[in-house]
């Protein structure tokens, strides 16, 4: 079976390791295709090599290059044609430009395409973002969500099909496992510790963690960019 997955998550090298241990499959001829680079309010990540065997790691220009929802491929539908992928895994949400494309390409050829959805708020969006949402529901052949909550907002915005609760590049034992950091050792006598690991972004809420925090009588551990 030839799998087509498209991704700009995959710029970073880390979430590459996903690709490798789904080459390992028999019988899979998995091409992965993602922009040179992308940016966002971190600033830009080029395209990264870091895990790359057994399978093919495209990389094909983007317009509208930061966007999460407005980005697309100009060359996608060419590079699917030459492809013939028996499947398309499109790692972006489905109210996302870049998705409709792969859906649209895949439909017209009755190629089965899925999406994934880390979305766990259920809100309405604004055309023609709505209509992209609705089009492909109606196309998907299935639909992975990142966790339980994610795929009930799927259900309840109307997606009938197939789903399966799956992180969308899991935990590398290799990389995270139990040690010792003392900075974050808990000290005596101390009744809570808030952990969190994640980008030290407003959209985060770090803020109002922070808040919160100083009307505790805690001490406060973190680190970061």
């Amino acid at each position: 079976m030839r799998v087509v997955m498209l991704s700009k998550a995959i710029v970073v090298g880390a979430y590459q390791r996903k690709l490798e241990e789904l080459a390992r499959l028999p019988d899979l001829d998995l091409i992965a295709v993602a922009p040179p680079s992308w940016r966002d309010s971190r600033g830009e990540v080029q395209l990264e090599r870091t895990y790359t065997d057994g399978y093919q790691l495209l990389e094909l220009p983007v317009a509208l290059n930061g966007h999460f929802h407005a980005h697309f491929y100009p060359r996608l539908p060419q590079t699917l044609q030459r492809i013939q992928p028996d499947l398309i895994h499109v790692d972006e949400e489905p109210y996302n430009l870049a998705s409709w494309q792969a859906f649209r390409w895949a439909s017209e050829r009755r190629v089965p395409a899925l999406f994934f959805s880390w979305q766990n708020l259920l809100k309405e969006y604004p055309p023609p973002f709505n209509w992209i949402e609705r089009y492909n529901y109606s196309r998907a052949a299935f639909a992975i969500a990142g966790n339980a909550e994610a795929g009930q907002v799927l259900r309840d915005k109307g997606y009938a099909g197939p789903i399966t609760v799956l992180p969308q590049f899991g935990v590398d034992p290799v990389l995270f496992r139990p040690g010792v950091a003392p900075l974050l050792e808990r000290p005596s006598g101390v009744s809570l510790v808030v952990g969190y690991a994640g980008g030290l972004v407003p959209e985060k809420g770090i803020d109002l963690m922070l808040q919160a925090v100083s009307q505790c009588n805690q001490r406060l551990a973190a680190e970061g960019v």
